[in-house]
């Protein structure tokens, strides 16, 4: 038609990562509040999920899943409609709580091995070090809450809980605190004072 201009405009959207069916039990928090509601995941990628919950979420809205053995995953509400909640998993960095350490953290550049339950050991980079845990950085990023073991030098392997996780670093809390005598000794094998 004269005078009229006609433009095709393609919206570019990026494919949605394969979504797999699954059976996930757990709860959600609301961010800010202290009111959990069970959930059921019924399918999963990596950049989120799609759950069924009596809990009415307001699109943009942010939570926190929580799932049997597989720790805390903050996520942020895309949709919800009639048939169930969509949600995509938060990059954001986690606030971690402000407590007071238990010991001073030393800053070191050593190596440490790791291992996960069913997984090869690997060698990690440690960034600073305590009797009650250390700073590792991760190439694959764990779970906060997931169980690990870390191998000192020179030293049994100790169990451990991972605290926090911040880019691509994480930190471990030690089940059982060094000795202070066994930790001067592995300081003293690293160069350093106590």
């Amino acid at each position: 038609m004269p005078g009229t201009e006609q433009t095709d405009q393609v919206v570019d959207h990026p494919p949605r990562e394969e979504r797999r069916p699954v059976a996930l039990s757990g709860w959600l928090v609301r961010t800010g509040s202290d009111q959990a509601y069970d959930f059921q995941i019924d399918d999963l990628s990596y950049g989120g999920c799609r759950l069924r919950s009596t809990a009415k979420l307001a699109r943009g809205e942010k939570v926190h899943l929580n799932v049997l053995r597989r720790g805390t995953i903050p996520a942020i509400v895309r949709w919800h409609n009639g048939e169930g909640i969509g949600l995509s998993f938060s990059t954001e960095a986690p606030e971690k709580a402000e407590k007071p350490r238990k010991g001073d953290r030393l800053p070191v550049k050593a190596e440490l091995v790791i291992r996960h339950a069913g997984r090869r050991p690997r060698v990690l980079d440690v960034s600073d070090l305590s009797r009650f845990g250390c700073c590792l950085a991760f190439d694959e990023l764990p779970r906060v809450d997931e169980w690990v073991w870390v191998a000192l030098p020179g030293l049994a392997p100790v169990e451990a809980r991972i605290r926090w996780v911040e880019s691509r670093r994480a930190g471990v809390e030690f089940v059982h605190p060094i000795h202070q005598a066994v930790f001067d000794l592995l300081l003293l094998r690293w160069g350093l004072a106590a």
